[in-house]
């Protein structure tokens, strides 16, 4: 079993440090082909795969802006740390919090197994409802107007592309409501990323006492299937009051929200994400010990990630400072283009040039970007 975790830990830090490269589009590719698709091994390698992901998909989102549905509303705090020379904090903010986030998971997952029984599909939507309407009176003045336009204005653009036959949909709105504008707005920026030293700057007990609150938000992101851990992330914000403590509650969240995920499907057999829809299809259902072996894998991948974690994204990190800051962002705009056509053609092209005009829109009007999630809540509030 330890080969195929370890497998999975390598194609898992593949897909965390390349930009627009997801656990699932790799997990598909490889679990055809490398071991009898109808094996435990192949359970733990895509599970090892997507728990890695976690650790190191903060690495695109700090040094090239490119977010995922996941990470989306954590690009800006881990870009801003990134041009104030603290990129490599922000990783290991990334690698600790998360491994904290798997510890505390692993300890609630037998009591969490019990609780997943009792969701109903009302619950989610209400919470979401809740988060919405805090996230639009949070804002002073005329800019709850503009909140509440630019909310339904991207609620609208999720549910129309919903209806648009697309490869990878949630590339082209994510990257553009949430990367490409922070791309554009650099842009005049001639300055160099400087990576910095690791240390985090954040007392140890605030550091462990956010990370609780993000595992505890992921914890909800799991057990509601309508509560994404964008959202859970977006609640969390209200309580952090600076980049460092965000980021910790981001971080704990997506990786907190991948284990309890795992348990939700051993106790009621419903998929999270898309590494536990492809296990479901050719392995289900999970037995307690087979169970038991996940979370001891859980534990060994976190441990192993944080090992190497730090000393990867300093060589990556280092090779990338030496590249101008203004060639380094028309590169990545190039690459998002061109990954867009790749995906989708033209017809992808226009949604990640529709998705960037909605997310510079917020920024021009001095919202919080955030308010861009309405592209995932509003559909679910409605359906």
């Amino acid at each position: 079993m330890l080969r195929w975790a370890m497998l999975g830990i390598l194609f898992g830090t593949i897909t965390g440090i390349t930009p627009a490269l997801h656990v699932n589009t790799l997990a598909s590719i490889v679990g055809s082909f490398l071991i009898s698709t109808g094996d435990f091994s192949y359970v733990v390698l895509l599970y090892s795969m997507g728990l890695t992901h976690t650790f190191l998909d903060a690495f695109p989102s700090t040094f090239f802006g490119i977010p995922e549905e996941e990470t989306a509303i954590s690009v800006l705090p881990a870009h801003k740390l990134a041009l104030q020379g603290r990129a490599l904090e922000v990783i290991n903010i990334s690698l600790k919090a998360s491994l904290l986030a798997a510890i505390f998971s692993v300890i609630l997952a037998f009591p969490y197994a019990l609780l997943a029984k009792y969701y109903t599909t009302f619950l989610g939507k209400v919470a979401v409802f809740l988060l919405a309407l805090f996230l639009i009176i949070t804002e002073k003045g005329m800019k709850r107007i503009y909140a509440l336009l630019i909310f339904i204005l991207s609620g609208i653009f999720g549910l129309v592309v919903d209806r648009i036959p697309l490869r990878e949909p949630y590339f082209h709105v994510f990257v553009g409501l949430f990367g490409v504008p922070a791309i554009l707005f650099s842009l005049n920026n001639s300055q160099k990323i400087e990576i910095g030293d690791s240390k985090i700057q954040m007392p140890k007990k605030k550091f462990l006492k956010f990370s609780f609150i993000g595992t505890f938000f992921g914890m909800l992101a799991s057990l509601l299937p309508t509560f994404t851990s964008s959202q859970a992330a977006l609640l969390g914000s209200f309580l952090s009051k600076d980049e460092r403590t965000f980021l910790t509650i981001a971080f704990s969240v997506n990786t907190s929200n991948f284990v309890f995920s795992l348990v939700n499907f051993y106790a009621t057999g419903k998929t999270r994400n898309g590494i536990l829809v492809l296990i479901k299809d050719l392995y289900y259902p999970l037995s307690s010990k087979e169970l038991l072996i996940l979370l001891l894998v859980t534990i060994i991948t976190s441990n192993i990630a944080n090992l190497y974690g730090v000393r990867l994204s300093k060589v990556l990190g280092r090779a990338i400072s030496k590249i101008d800051y203004t060639t380094l962002n028309r590169g990545v705009l190039l690459f998002i283009i061109a990954a867009s056509l790749y995906f989708d053609g033209l017809l992808g092209l226009m949604v990640l040039l529709t998705a960037t005009l909605i997310g510079a829109s917020a920024t021009i009007l001095r919202i919080k970007r955030t308010t861009c999630m309405g592209v995932l809540m509003l559909k679910i509030m409605i359906s």
